[in-house]
């Protein structure tokens, strides 16, 4: 099967497309094309959809025109796949030229009319009902059988010598830090380690101050962290090895690094700002930490706590009422998209 997987220029985006394909390989052997899709200089966000209301009939001219695209250079997909706003059109534009190719998105679309979308992966069940739209945690290339078995946190006395990795977001749509809260960050870092003994294993990402970032590094410096990871200087994909610590504490701007961490069948911890707006991000997230990861125990995976708030004792608590996730979520993703190609999901996919 052939697949055309489109990537914007986000990590976050493009790397759910990416989980995307993985999903399919599920269900039938594939080869991958990647098109990196960039609209052109006039071709923002509201032009985008403009055009596709009103005038995106010929694909050929309009791939070229907001993408510089040239569709006939490309050979014909069996299934396109996309994330990420920018690749909307684009997707709806090549399934168009392609004769109907069917075209997978990970995300809600909005603005476009989406009756050439073959399906829509949401992170909402209030969206799952939408025409098109199945509810799956949000795909991604982390591989749960690329690490070992996280150790068994159930007690106080498990914490010592645990590694619990740290992935530290930081301003993102509706979500803000206000610098009383990362002072809470550090505080939290410093007496967990201190009162328990585990050992942190932090990143940065593109999103953290850089006086955080530093900050982060200075207790590095005092031996508080066993390992820090700067997103400035290590770039993308450097987050990956974290994935096998024992457990994981996510600041709750990224929706992304939420989900690979259940999706590396691993607890995790959302460290939630006071400020956080309401919206289908906070939606999400509320029907995860709800969700049943871990059969056949339905024992909790995901747990919210308030960063400005949370302390040592809270924190330890917590997490040790938390089940490592069984759910293997690549397959549940490859469940859905299977009748949508017309395939067979041809393994059990209930747990790894």
């Amino acid at each position: 099967m052939k697949l055309l997987v489109l990537r914007d220029k986000k990590p976050g985006h493009f790397n759910q497309a990416e989980g995307v394909a993985l999903a399919i390989e599920r269900l039938a052997p594939t080869e991958v094309t990647r098109l990196d899709i960039r609209p052109t200089w006039f071709a923002h966000d509201d032009v985008r959809k403009f055009i596709m209301r009103r005038y995106g009939r010929d694909a050929g001219r309009w791939l070229r025109s907001m993408y510089a695209i040239e569709a006939s250079t490309l050979e014909k997909p069996d299934v396109i796949v996309g994330s990420g706003r920018p690749t909307i059109a684009a997707g709806i534009l090549l399934s168009r030229f392609f004769g109907g190719v069917p075209f997978v998105y990970s995300g809600g679309i909005g603005g476009y009319d989406t009756r050439e979308v073959s399906l829509m992966i949401v992170a909402s069940p209030r969206a799952a009902g939408n025409p098109r739209s199945a509810w799956a945690p949000i795909p991604s290339i982390v591989d749960p059988a690329d690490y070992p078995a996280p150790r068994r946190l159930s007690t106080l006395a498990d914490l010592k010598g645990a590694d619990i990795a740290l992935l530290v977001g930081g301003t993102a749509y509706r979500k803000e830090w206000p610098a009383g809260e990362w002072d809470a960050l550090l505080r939290l870092v410093r007496d967990v380690a201190r009162e328990y003994g585990v050992r942190w294993r932090v990143t940065t990402s593109r999103r953290t101050p850089d006086e955080v970032g530093a900050r982060l590094a200075a207790l590095a410096g005092e031996g508080v962290l066993a390992e820090f990871i700067d997103y400035r200087t290590a770039g993308p994909g450097s987050v990956r090895a974290l994935f096998g610590a024992d457990a994981v504490a996510v600041t709750e701007d990224s929706m992304s690094m939420l989900v690979e961490g259940l999706t590396a069948q691993r607890p995790v911890i959302g460290l939630r700002s006071a400020k956080v707006h309401d919206g289908y991000a906070s939606e999400a997230i509320s029907a995860w930490a709800a969700k049943s990861w871990a059969a056949p125990s339905f024992a909790p995976s995901l747990a919210i706590l308030p960063l400005g708030t949370v302390n040592a004792d809270q924190f330890a608590r917590t997490l040790v009422t938390l089940e490592p996730p069984t759910l293997d979520v690549r397959g549940a993703i490859a469940a859905l998209i299977a009748p949508v190609l017309g395939l067979a999901q041809n393994r059990d996919h209930t747990s790894s």
